[in-house]
């Protein structure tokens, strides 16, 4: 069996996602192949991986379709990031296959799946039963445990797309997000809310982040006051994430906002309301002014 993976990068290393949903390939299949528009060798060959099918344009993989249907008994494990999604439709198409989303455990039995999904912003969590050869699954970030895996030698296949007029879109130039660390991918986010009471303050919340090698974020609020950009708006109409340790300061903790960061391994709530409802979710919290407590922090850690 056949085990793809969407293989994404972030300023020039492999994103975690990615890496996790590899290794979790290699536990259940005996051929694993990636799909890329990563056309650097050097940053793909230590993969666990045993084809990689290198494409221009992964967002417009329908147009390698034929290709791609030469593999029979296939599974694709797909990250939980806003990409992957949107190829996942297109995969889907190719094979006329199902998606399951928000996975966070997957086994194979006697040719079937077998999967858990976590449901409801987590609570509701689904044992599902696949009784098929394919199925695309989207794994949910940092809920595998990776582990190191030898090496293997891997072949390169470069493929050109079978038909340029498939998409309607024209890519006319790629950059780089010039942030340190993505937020969909950071294991330490610091996020804040109106408690900042300005945009001016959010300088201590950036230096907190750099200093935890993390990303920052905000609540909505925040964002429609234009204090942060909406690309940093966590939340259930916003990014969601599942970061190791999730810091939230000055946010009081609407169920919308929890909706977006309650599958974070830890949270840390820093609030002068003691009554505040976040901290009823918090693994730890701190009761004091934040303008007091971050400079703290700040000066304990540039130490």
């Amino acid at each position: 069996m056949n085990g793809f993976i969407i293989i994404e990068k972030s300023n020039k290393e492999i994103k975690d996602s990615s890496l996790e949903c590899i290794y979790l390939a290699n536990k259940i299949s005996d051929n694993v192949i990636g799909i890329t528009d990563i056309k650097d060798e050097e940053i793909l060959k230590d993969l666990p991986v045993d084809i990689f099918i290198i494409i221009d344009d992964i967002n417009n993989i329908y147009s390698y379709r034929n290709h791609l249907r030469n593999y029979k008994k296939n599974f694709f494990l797909l990250s939980d990031t806003l990409a992957s999604k949107k190829i996942s439709s297109r995969i889907s198409k190719i094979f006329n296959i199902p998606v399951i989303s928000n996975v966070i455990d997957l086994s194979l039995k006697k040719s079937n799946f077998y999967c858990r999904a976590s449901n409801f912003n987590n609570n509701i969590i689904s044992d599902i039963e696949v009784n098929r050869e394919s199925c695309i699954f989207i794994i949910k970030k940092y809920i595998i445990n990776s582990t190191t895996i030898e090496n293997r030698n891997t072949d390169f296949i470069y493929l050109k797309p079978e038909n340029l007029n498939t998409s309607k879109v024209k890519v006319l130039e790629k950059r780089e997000i010039s942030n340190d660390v993505p937020l969909s991918e950071a294991k330490v986010v610091v996020s804040a809310g109106r408690g900042l009471k300005s945009s001016e303050n959010w300088q201590m919340i950036e230096e907190l982040a750099k200093l935890l090698n993390g990303a920052t974020a905000c609540s909505k609020p925040v964002s429609d006051l234009g204090w942060r950009p909406h690309s940093e708006h966590v939340g259930q109409t916003g990014v969601k994430i599942s970061p190791e340790l999730y810091i939230a300061i000055g946010i009081s903790g609407a169920i919308q906002h929890i909706a977006g960061v309650n599958t974070s391994k830890k949270i840390l709530v820093i609030n002068i309301d003691a009554e505040a409802p976040f901290f009823k979710n918090a693994d730890f919290g701190i009761i004091g002014d934040a303008f007091e407590i971050i400079p703290i922090l700040i000066k304990y850690l540039r130490k």
